[in-house]
């Protein structure tokens, strides 16, 4: 643990009602550990001392300016924040609090790594950056959001659990978080996703066999319409760099737009996919004549 530094900058950032802080030093970024610890619900004097074994040469106490005036804080580096998160495993956390520390784990880095480089355009976002080999921060996107869907459609009761569940499933088969699965597991990730049983979710009869179609050749025409259309504007995107463009203009509608625009062509390339394999299968036979 180093001596005592003061803070150069402290940024506050708002998360799901809790006030979480970054600081820099030396133009570096380092979370103070309390308020996240205390955030997820967790035991700060037994997660300090985790983080003082086990992240020693992250730590540092550092000085942050507040209402009473300085303040020394621990802090660790944000380099080694996500394996701090990663270190906890829900299942062994109290029930009541589950689920607000898997939020933590999904959301609490990219939403401070976001405060951290918001309005430095000059430098490249990490947050559009993806290992070599790794699924692309669209497809993590595509992932997550099915875990949570699925998750979020059970009764209350359940959905933790639920959520759980497919994390635990994903990680078990492929050894990695889900952020690390390589890019030409991305289908198999989805699928695995979607199919994992789950305790509380309704599982319909198989319906009966009708002659009547689901699609039509016009319906597919549109779907595949819809899909370029959305490679398109994803294109545009960013081709003309319209994130940075709003962003000095001081404007929302970058942030805004651009999630929207990643799990859109996310969400077209997965049922572009399903429509070239199902056309693959035969799909003409389903089809009127």
């Amino acid at each position: 643990m180093t001596s005592l530094a003061i803070a150069d900058r402290t940024i506050n950032v708002p998360f799901h009602g809790a006030s979480l802080f970054v600081v820099s030093i030396n133009n570096q970024p380092y979370v103070p550990m309390r308020p996240i610890v205390e955030g997820m619900g967790l035991d700060w004097a037994s997660q300090f001392t985790k983080i003082k074994q086990r992240f020693a040469k992250g730590v540092a106490e550092i000085a942050i300016p507040s209402a009473g005036g300085k303040q020394a804080m621990t802090c660790l580096a944000f380099r080694k924040f996500a394996a701090w998160l990663n270190s906890i495993q829900p299942n062994k956390v109290k029930p009541e609090i589950r689920e607000r520390v898997i939020q933590y784990q999904e959301e609490c880095d990219d939403v401070l790594y976001e405060y951290w480089t918001k309005g430095e355009v000059k430098n490249p976002r990490k947050a559009t950056q993806s290992q070599q080999g790794k699924i692309t921060l669209d497809q993590q996107t595509a992932i997550k959001q099915l875990v949570m869907y699925r998750g979020k459609s059970l009764p209350k009761d359940k959905q933790a659990k639920a959520i759980i569940t497919m994390w635990s499933a994903l990680k078990s088969h492929f050894g990695t978080t889900y952020k690390q699965i390589a890019e030409d597991q991305f289908t198999e990730a989805l699928s695995l996703a979607a199919r994992v049983p789950l305790d509380g979710e309704f599982i319909p009869a198989a319906p009966a066999i009708t002659q009547k179609p689901l699609l039509n050749e016009y319906d597919i025409h549109n779907i595949k319409g819809l899909c370029t259309h959305m490679d398109y504007l994803k294109k545009y995107f960013d081709e003309y760099k319209l994130y940075e463009v709003f962003t000095m203009l001081g404007s929302r509608a970058g942030t805004q737009m651009i999630d929207h625009m990643r799990d859109g062509v996310c969400f077209a390339a997965t049922v572009r996919r399903s429509i070239n394999e199902l056309e693959a299968r035969g799909l003409k036979a389903m089809l009127p004549s």
